[in-house]
């Protein structure tokens, strides 16, 4: 389990899963770039990502960041008992339902 501050939301508290998947909601950072745990800031995964800095003109004309954002592996909030798979999948099941 990481512990995390939100960064978006006055360092509220989180718990993410170890585990980056497909479909999840958060990215971490340690804003100090120490090896100090306590550090941890979160936040929400953005809507779309910039593209590779060595990117050619031809694949940037066809870049599409929502995907590629869609695409990524990101964290999730750890629930107990549950892998970061199971939540994302819990999540779509909900949604279809």
């Amino acid at each position: 389990m990481i512990k995390a501050r939100l960064f978006d939301h006055n360092g509220l508290h989180i718990d993410l899963d170890p585990e980056a998947v497909i479909g999840g909601d958060y990215t971490y950072w340690n804003p100090t770039y120490e090896h100090d745990p306590q550090i941890w800031r979160a936040s929400y995964r953005p809507v779309k990502v910039a593209p590779p800095l060595n990117i050619s003109n031809k694949d940037l004309k066809r870049w599409d960041g929502r995907k590629a954002a869609n695409g990524r592996r990101w964290y999730v909030e750890h629930v107990c008992g549950l892998t970061a798979a199971q939540i994302v999948e819990e999540r779509r099941r909900r949604k279809s339902a």
